[in-house]
């Protein structure tokens, strides 16, 4: 099942993962020539946020990754448009975050899936 997440949710969604959120993630993303690179792979999510940047254009999302004592990586997201979630069938988690903008298409997998209830009342 998928779920999309509004735009005028974005801010709240990425606080939720950013506040809840304990467990690692991988991001691959596929740049808008279709060149994919794996950013990180099963590394602990740091800070998850949105930056709404009014008038002027390049919104931002921004994911760092890494363990707590080392400097995080950092992945940015510019000018996204379209926020979508995919409920694993089995689990009924969510495991996987599609993020479509500007910069191409960003894959990010959770380990473990995100619990319903921390995304539901976000979605379209």
């Amino acid at each position: 099942m998928k779920l999309e997440i509004p735009e005028k949710f974005w801010t709240a969604f990425c606080g939720r993962i950013r506040n809840w959120y304990r467990g690692a993630v991988s991001i691959r993303w596929i740049q808008p020539g279709g060149i994919m690179r794996f950013v990180v792979e099963d590394m602990p999510l740091q800070t998850f946020v949105f930056q709404h940047n009014g008038k002027a254009c390049n919104d931002t999302m921004t994911i760092e990754t890494g363990a707590s004592s080392q400097r995080p990586s950092r992945h940015q997201i510019i000018e996204p448009f379209r926020v979508v979630l995919t409920q694993d069938d089995e689990s009924g988690r969510y495991n996987e975050l599609e993020i479509l903008a500007e910069t191409g298409k960003t894959e990010i997998t959770f380990h473990p899936g995100l619990e319903p209830e921390l995304v539901e009342k976000l979605a379209a």
